[in-house]
């Protein structure tokens, strides 16, 4: 029998509540930045990764290639990214932070660090590094329905 304390359905409805918060702060916070919600783990991806292509992040982010096309040109003509041709293959397309790209980006996980320390009350910092190496695992677990 399943015991009702791990439910999972109830644990995603945790899990979208977060994202709902988290997306409400950055719509409050986010001010001057001109970036959509959608744009900002697309433009975060590429700070982490410069250097990596479109199909990198339909990969990453289990999304059509018209999605990450389009999404990238919306950055690349808020002078956020850049695209420069790989000069082993020229038919890829690599993107880079433009330099407005990356105070975007700091600023971005200034307001992600401000939102973390504004849910986070007393749980200490083991049981948040817990949390995220369980939600690591799960996402990585969840990669193989794709």
């Amino acid at each position: 029998m399943i015991e009702k304390s791990v439910i999972i359905p109830e644990h995603v409805n945790y899990l979208m509540t977060l994202i709902k918060s988290y997306e409400a702060h950055f719509r409050k916070n986010v001010g001057s930045i001109d970036i959509n919600i959608g744009e900002i783990p697309i433009l975060l991806a590429i700070y982490a990764d410069e250097g990596l292509n479109q199909i990198d992040l339909v990969k990453k982010f289990h999304v059509t290639e018209a999605n990450i096309s389009k999404t990238t040109k919306n950055l690349l003509l808020k002078d956020l990214i850049l695209k420069k041709i790989d000069s082993e293959n020229n038919t890829k397309k690599l993107l880079f932070l433009t330099e407005k790209g990356q105070e975007v980006s700091v600023r971005l996980l200034t307001f992600f660090d401000e939102w973390k320390e504004e849910i986070k009350g007393d749980i200490s910092n083991d049981e948040m590094y817990a949390f995220a190496k369980t939600l690591e695992k799960l996402y990585i677990n969840s990669q193989k329905s794709f």
